[in-house]
């Protein structure tokens, strides 16, 4: 996985936090007039604060929770539908992809925390699949291998990544270069909200929206590119951008320009 795969860039939009304190909330775009469709939820264990939170603000929507490992949701919540299976790549008595649903319905909401099992269900969907969500919310979990490097790629083809936030109970590690959390959390926000090349992201990591995961431990601050541009940095991109004039941008071409920048900046 490239690290500049992880650009982060402003949001055209509000931003706000679901769910509840610290671990099991997370920051999502506040899309005026929105009506999702579904909730496709990942991952359960003993919070749906977020889901609940979800459902109460956005009404009418319905919820699929997945999670296979644990017998029932924490509490009752006729709202959410709990499915006892992990979701994967594949199919089985234990796994759902969940491609049947994502077929059968658009405007979704995708928030994700399945411990690795992202990875592989990423690289399971189609184009098609990913242009379905308005929105993903999603926990990853040590992506630093070559097979992530087409998961990234894929979803900056049809997503810009507008917030990203280190979750303090890992180990920051040096990976080509640069200090980076093992386990962060993103949020996507679809293109077409989108209505000109976004600017690079330039607030401090953690934002003012966020909380710590563990309240004991130190947050893990990021000020530092790909995640927050410096000036050089937005000097260079925004020339380079003002060069491309489709809607619908190539994160391909910003992501070279941002990985040229990214590497005079450290020649210098």
């Amino acid at each position: 996985m490239d690290p500049i795969s992880l650009t982060v860039y402003k949001s055209p939009l509000q931003k706000i936090r679901i769910g509840k304190n610290n671990d099991g909330g997370y920051v999502i775009v506040e899309i005026p007039n929105i009506q999702y469709n579904i909730l496709l939820a990942g991952g359960i264990n003993g919070d749906i604060s977020f889901e609940e939170d979800f459902i109460s603000k956005y009404t009418g929507v319905k919820c699929y929770a997945f999670d296979g490992t644990i017998n029932k949701l924490p509490k009752i919540n006729t709202n959410i539908t709990f499915i006892k299976k992990n979701i994967g790549a594949n199919n089985s008595d234990k796994l759902t992809n969940i491609h049947d649903i994502i077929n059968n319905n658009n405007n979704i909401f995708v928030k994700m925390d399945i411990e690795g099992g992202e990875i592989p269900w990423l690289q399971s969907l189609s184009n098609d699949q990913m242009n379905k969500f308005e929105q993903i919310v999603m926990e990853f979990h040590w992506p630093f291998t070559n097979k992530e490097t087409n998961t990234f790629n894929n979803l900056n083809k049809t997503h810009f990544l507008v917030h990203f936030h280190p979750n303090n109970n890992c180990m920051v590690i040096n990976y080509r270069g640069i200090k980076m959390p093992s386990v962060f959390e993103c949020t996507y926000l679809h293109k077409k909200y989108f209505n000109t090349i976004p600017e690079l992201n330039t607030e401090s990591l953690p934002t003012n929206l966020d909380q710590k995961n563990v309240l004991s431990k130190n947050d893990i601050v990021i000020n530092y590119p790909p995640f927050v541009a410096k000036e050089n940095n937005l000097l260079l991109h925004n020339k380079k951008c003002n060069e491309i004039t489709s809607k619908y941008v190539n994160n391909f071409e910003i992501n070279k320009i941002n990985k040229r920048i990214f590497l005079l900046k450290k020649k210098n």
